[in-house]
C-alpha cells in the first residue's frame, strides 16, 4: 500500500503548568503534517511506572477499547479534557485553535491576532479515533485543512492539553509555559518548521 508523503512529523512531551497540582502522567503529542493539506495529531498518556493504571480521569468512564469517535461541534471543550492545537502561518498574526474531547466533540476556531476577533473556521469534521486501556489512552485526530489553509508552508504549531480529574480539578499540558498562569495561544510556545 502506497502512503502518503509526509512534509513534517514529530514526537514531543507535553509538561503540566503546575507538575503539583496535576495527575502523574507521562504525555506525549505527535503530530504529522502531510503534503496533501492534512494534519493528524496523536496524544498519548500512560502512567510513569509500568504495569500502573491511569490515575482517575473525567474521561475514564468511556468503556476500553478502540472506536472511531463521532460528536457535535460544540463551544468551552476547554472546560473539561480536551485535545488542543494551535497552528499559525510564520510571520502573521491570525492562527487557529483546534479543541477535541474524548467523546469525539470538536471545534476550530481562527483568531486575527492574540485572542481577538475568535469566529468558527469553515471545515471538514476531523476523523477522531479513541483507544484506551487502564494502562493507557491514546486520541488520534485527522483534520483536513481544505479549504482554509492555503499555503504550503508549514506552519508553526503548538499542541496541548487539557486533562479534568475525577475531582473536577484541571490540569494544564503543553510544549512548554511561558508566563504566570497557562496561556496556550501563548505564541512564545508555538514550534516552528
Amino acid at each position: 500500500m502506497a502512503r502518503h508523503p509526509v512534509m513534517v512529523r514529530q514526537v514531543c512531551p507535553l509538561v503540566p503548568f503546575s507538575p503539583d497540582a496535576s495527575p502523574t502522567l507521562l504525555t506525549s503529542a505527535e503530530f504529522v503534517w502531510e503534503e496533501h493539506n492534512t494534519l493528524e495529531l496523536s496524544f498519548s498518556l500512560r502512567p510513569t511506572r509500568l504495569g500502573q493504571e491511569l490515575p482517575m480521569l473525567d474521561f475514564m468512564d468511556t468503556a476500553p477499547g478502540s472506536s472511531l469517535r463521532s460528536g457535535q461541534r460544540l463551544d468551552g471543550l476547554w472546560e473539561h479534557t480536551c485535545f488542543e492545537a494551535f497552528f499559525a502561518q510564520p510571520n502573521q498574526d491570525r492562527y487557529w485553535e483546534l479543541n477535541v474531547s474524548p467523546t469525539g466533540d470538536w471545534n476550530l476556531y481562527r483568531f486575527e491576532s492574540y485572542r481577538t476577533d475568535r469566529v468558527r473556521e469553515q471545515t471538514h469534521k476531523p476523523i477522531i479515533h479513541w483507544q484506551s486501556s487502564k494502562r493507557d489512552c491514546r486520541c488520534t485526530i485527522v483534520l483536513s485543512l481544505d479549504p482554509w489553509w492555503t499555503p504550503v508552508q508549514l506552519p508553526e504549531l503548538a499542541i496541548s492539553m487539557v486533562l479534568k480529574d475525577s475531582h473536577n480539578d484541571l490540569s494544564y499540558w503543553a510544549l512548554s509555559h511561558h508566563g504566570n498562569e497557562p496561556d496556550f495561544h501563548d505564541r512564545r510556545a508555538f514550534l516552528s518548521a
